[in-house]
C-alpha cells in the first residue's frame, strides 16, 4: 500500500504511529492512528495497521472493523489477507477463503495469499487444491518452509513417495523438524524399495529423538486398517520372511524389510535392533 496524496501532516503522523507500534506502545499508536485519519479520512493504512494492533492485542472484533473500514476505501490484497486471518485463527476456514481468495484475484502472484488459501483448503481437507496454492508458492519461493512441508504430506498420503522426497529435498538444509524429515525420507524410499536408504534414515529418525517418542507415537497412531493398506497382510508377510530367513542366508534387502514390517506391527524393540544392526 502506497499513501500517496495523503497530506504531510497525516503521514507524519502516520509514521511516528508505525514508531511507537515497533516499540510495542500500542494505545499510544492506536492514537495516533485517529489523528492521522482525521486529518485524512481514507487513509487505509492507518486503518489497517489499527487493525493489526488490535490483532495482537487479541481484540478480534475491533481488528475486523478497521480492516472492513480500509475494505470500503479499497479492495487490497494484503487488507483482505489480514482479515481473511483473522476468520482463519477462529477455525472459520470458509469465511476465510472468500477473503484470501479475491486477495489473490486482486495479486495473483501473491505468496501470503496463495499460502493461507492452501492452509484453508488443506484444513478442510481438499488436498487437491491444497497442493495447487501450495505449488504456486513454491514455484516463487522453492524453500518455502511450510508449504514443502504440507505438500509432502499430501504427496505422501497420495502414495506419490517421488514427489514427496523431491519437496524434502528442497527443505533438507533447512528444516527444524529433522525426525519428521528423516522419517518421510525413510517410509517413502521403503515403499520405492531401496531398504538401504529407508534403514538409514528411520535409524537417524529412532535416534534424533532419545526415548523415540515421537516416532513411536506416529506408528501407534496408524490403525490397523491404514496398516493394511501400506504393505497388506503384516503377520502373513512377517512369518514368510522370518521362515524364508531361517532356510538361508539373508540379504541386506530381505534383512531390512523384515524391520519395517516389525515397525509396521509394533515390535519396536525387535525392529530398533535390526535397524541398528543393518546401519551399522
Amino acid at each position: 500500500m502506497k499513501h500517496s496524496g495523503v497530506p504531510t501532516e497525516a503521514a507524519s503522523i502516520y509514521n511516528h504511529a508505525l514508531s511507537l507500534s515497533t516499540s510495542g506502545e500500542y494505545n499510544t499508536a492506536l492514537n495516533e492512528y485517529m489523528k492521522a485519519i482525521e486529518i485524512h479520512p481514507t487513509f487505509i493504512e492507518a486503518y489497517n495497521n489499527m487493525g493489526e494492533i488490535y490483532s495482537r492485542l487479541g481484540q478480534r472484533d475491533l481488528a475486523i472493523r478497521n480492516y472492513q473500514k480500509a475494505l470500503k476505501i479499497e479492495r487490497n490484497h494484503r487488507v483482505l489477507l489480514n482479515i481473511g486471518v483473522e476468520y482463519y485463527n477462529t477455525g472459520d476456514n470458509e469465511k476465510a477463503l472468500k477473503f484470501f481468495t479475491e486477495s489473490i484475484e486482486l495479486k495473483k502472484n501473491f505468496l501470503e495469499g496463495n499460502f493461507y488459501t492452501g492452509m484453508a483448503w488443506f484444513n478442510l481437507k481438499d488436498y487437491k487444491k491444497a497442493e495447487k496454492y501450495f505449488n504456486v508458492v513454491t514455484g516463487h519461493e522453492k524453500k518455502h518452509l511450510k508449504a514443502n512441508y504440507l505438500l509432502a504430506y499430501i504427496y505422501y498420503e497420495w502414495k506419490k513417495y517421488a514427489k514427496t522426497i523431491e519437496c524434502l529435498d528442497r527443505i533438507r538444509d533447512i528444516a527444524d523438524d529433522t525426525v519428521f524429515l528423516n522419517r518421510y525420507y525413510g517410509f517413502c524410499y521403503y515403499h520405492l524399495g531401496d531398504f538401504d536408504k529407508a534403514v538409514s534414515y528411520l535409524t537417524v529418525a529412532l535416534e534424533s529423538s532419545p526415548r523415540y517418542s515421537k516416532f513411536k507415537n506416529y506408528l501407534k497412531s496408524l490403525t490397523y486398517e491404514n496398516k493394511l493398506k501400506e504393505i497388506g497382510d503384516i503377520e502373513g508377510k512377517i512369518q514368510e520372511m522370518e521362515e524364508k530367513m531361517m532356510d538361508s542366508k539373508p540379504s541386506l534387502r530381505e534383512y531390512t524389510h523384515l524391520s519395517m514390517l516389525y515397525i509396521f506391527k509394533g515390535e519396536y524393540q525387535k525392529a530398533e535392533s535390526l535397524l541398528q544392526g543393518v546401519a551399522v
